[in-house]
């Protein structure tokens, strides 16, 4: 090698940043702004820690202080400074933007278009004097110990079962007070009686015709700021902590009980309180509204959504982040009376879950989204269980949005004892699969679930998601995916021009469909194409599926599904804890016995190449099946032998590899050590990443 290029080598391995490069998926630290960091510069000592003790490179940042609504100029011009500043020390902030931080806002633009409660409450026999009182709703957006504030009450009805089940309204019925504590009502002596009394609340009506040009606003209001991404966190109605209609709680407006009615409803309040106690209607026609309201539900807050991503987009640009998860996890009954289950239908870039969702959630959400990887975000109040997080993650294509340790102190010796842990460690050896982790986890199985049977409270799937099933799947040693039926009807899950069914990038061998109950027509056409397809299907067996779908297994068991993917494949006596991504990469990720990573000295084939690895925590390879070397990346990497390819190291080395679409080979080392010259004859463009020790 002569001097000059020498030079220029060691000149472009000076100029070396310790983050990842924008261009590949980021590694996230989360934010959450008190009163402190409303003062002045009280944005710098957060900064300041996350910039010289971690890698990490976006800040998921969400203010806890309602009282500082978003579109106040004062928040705004805070924001800006706060931006401009993580900037300046090499740092990308996406900044929560959402309407519920502007509650007051809203609500002094559309005071009429506020978030309405329905209670239905059956009376005793002989009580002729009843008392309703709103529900305490409460949830982050609220900050600590606060809540969405009742702003009033109405009696909307007062009925009584009469023959045939007929719903009678009583007219002698009266309300003697309503206000927001509570709503008072004198009833007639008589036995059978239904109140029907509902609750304003301050937060904007999920239904309220105004809603998307406000959020729009506060976008418009923010686009002088250059921010690198916004928010979205647990979006959806005010979290219910009870049983929600099954013990006769509605979400209700005047804009809901119009959409209601063009969706084919009629009174909304007699709709509910049929659904509530059956008076009024058939079973049948019980079954249909609250398939009609969980529809809506879903319609809606995905609607809002994808206005969310749409307008970020568009403000803040095509590579502006959108985070962060749709998922809030009181189930069952806690989304689906959110949100519908959503998931799916709110857009983001990559998939995002949070806390402990299950990882079959986790890889279909990639799958929908189309990023290469998954994020969760993740929080306990003790540093080890992220260890254990981070590796788990990492086995099925996902990564940690690292929430600050909780319930705990947020102050900067917590984040210290986070940012120094083992888990940080561990990350910084995953976040060099980011540079070849160009396909999400490879997933043969797909498992749909009816969408409406787990919606709908009063059918006997409520609630089933095919979780169970996927992570038996899973410990069968074959990995599913966890999809909703409406992704038939949206057209996301179908068969390709291979004859295999089809969600994303992922190619299934199998298909197990959950709980056909509510299912339209379509759905059952999609089931016999993808009986006659390349991909083996099972239904589980019900009166409606039964005999009219040719070709397709009933009552299918993981261990069934199982087998017939045992015996139609010939596998490899391969590690259980081989990750392959759908694009053929190899992973191994091990940190069990030490959370900073284990030691690994395997052997493995990757496709029909086999592979020989020594290094530390994390391990991947793709080569393709004519045997060249396409990626390959690890940390601590001591020896690697795949096909004609024999890398040896008298010291061990972070590194990634890579070949860019006309097939050249770029690599990136990590740490201060010198690029080894067996590295260099592969390749003379290496980067450097550097590596905070401070930290460790």
């Amino acid at each position: 090698m002569n001097r000059l290029l020498l030079l220029v080598l060691f000149a472009a391995l000076a100029a070396a940043s310790n983050r990842l490069p924008s261009s590949l998926p980021p590694e996230i630290y989360a934010w959450f702004w008190m009163e402190p960091e409303f003062q002045p510069d009280g944005y710098r000592a957060f900064i300041d820690l996350i910039a010289e003790h971690s890698n990490f490179g976006l800040l998921t940042t969400s203010p806890r202080v309602p009282s500082r609504e978003v579109t106040e100029p004062e928040t705004h011009d805070q924001v800006k400074r706060a931006v401009l500043y993580a900037h300046s020390r090499g740092l990308r902030v996406a900044f929560d933007l959402d309407v519920r931080l502007a509650r007051g806002e809203f609500r002094k633009q559309y005071p009429d278009q506020q978030q309405w409660m329905l209670r239905i409450v059956e009376v005793p026999e002989n009580q002729t004097n009843v008392t309703v009182r709103p529900l305490v709703l409460s949830d982050h957006m609220t900050g600590s110990g606060g809540s969405y504030e009742a702003l009033s009450g109405k009696l909307l009805g007062v009925f009584r079962r009469g023959a045939n089940n007929q719903l009678v309204v009583v007219q002698a019925a009266r309300a003697s007070s309503e206000s927001a504590k509570e709503v008072q009502v004198k009833l007639p002596v008589g036995t059978g009686y239904i109140v029907a009394a509902a609750f304003e609340y301050r937060t904007p009506d999920a239904f309220a015709p105004a809603l998307l040009e406000f959020q729009r606003s506060i976008y418009e209001q923010y686009r002088d700021i250059p921010l690198d991404g916004a928010m979205k966190d647990e979006w959806g109605f005010p979290p219910v902590y009870s049983a929600g209609p099954r013990s006769g709680e509605f979400w209700y407006s005047k804009s809901f009980a119009s959409a209601w009615r063009k969706a084919g409803g009629g009174d909304m309040v007699r709709d509910c309180v049929l659904m509530f106690t059956g008076a009024g209607g058939t079973h049948q026609a019980r079954i249909g509204a609250a398939n009609r309201y969980e529809r809506l539900l879903l319609e809606r807050n995905a609607e809002i959504e994808r206005s969310y991503y749409s307008d970020l987009k568009r403000v803040f640009g095509a590579h502006a982040f959108a985070g962060t998860h749709a998922t809030w996890g009181r189930m069952p009954s806690g989304d689906a009376f959110k949100n519908g289950y959503d998931w799916w239908w709110a857009t983001r870039d990559y998939g995002q879950t949070d806390e402990d969702f299950p990882i079959p959630l986790r890889t279909s959400l990639a799958k929908k989204m189309g990023g290469p990887v998954w994020y969760n975000q993740f929080y306990n109040a003790d540093v080890e269980p992220y260890a254990k997080e981070v590796w788990r993650d990492a086995r099925a294509g996902g990564r940690v949005n690292f929430h600050p340790l909780w319930p705990s102190a947020v102050d900067a010796d917590a984040n210290m004892r986070l940012l120094a842990s083992p888990a940080v460690r561990a990350e910084d050896r995953i976040r060099l699969l980011n540079y070849v982790s160009r396909a999400p986890r490879d997933c043969p199985v797909a498992v749909v679930f009816g969408h409406a049977a787990a919606t709908n409270w009063l059918g006997p799937r409520f609630g089933d998601l095919g979780m169970d099933f996927a992570e038996a799947m899973w410990r069968e040693g074959f990995p599913a995916d966890v999809i909703p039926s409406t992704e038939i009807e949206s057209g996301a899950l179908k068969i390709d021009d291979d004859g295999l069914v089809r969600y994303g990038v992922q190619q299934y061998r199998a298909l197990v469909f959950l709980n056909t109950e509510y299912e339209p027509r379509g759905t059952f056409e999609f089931l016999r194409r993808a009986a006659r397809s390349s991909t083996v299907t099972f239904v589980r067996d019900t009166a409606a599926a039964a005999g009219i779908i040719s070709g397709a297994g009933l009552d299918p068991t993981p261990e069934r599904v199982a087998v017939f993917l045992r015996g139609s494949h010939t596998l490899h006596d391969d590690p259980a804890d081989l990750a392959r991504l759908t694009d053929g990469t190899c992973i191994l990720a091990r940190g069990e016995r030490n959370p900073a990573g284990d030691a690994i000295d395997e052997t493995f084939y990757c496709g029909k190449t086999k592979v020989r690895a020594r290094a530390t925590g994390v391990f991947a390879i793709r080569v393709s099946r004519a045997g060249e070397l396409q990626s390959l990346a690890g940390s601590d990497v001591r020896l690697v032998e795949a096909g004609k390819l024999r890398l040896e190291f008298t010291q061990p080395v972070d590194f990634a590899l890579w070949r860019d679409a006309q097939g050249a080979l770029h690599g990136v080392v990590q740490g201060n050590a010198p690029v080894p010259d067996r590295l260099l004859q592969l390749t003379k463009d290496w980067a450097r990443l550097d590596n905070k020790e401070e930290a460790r």
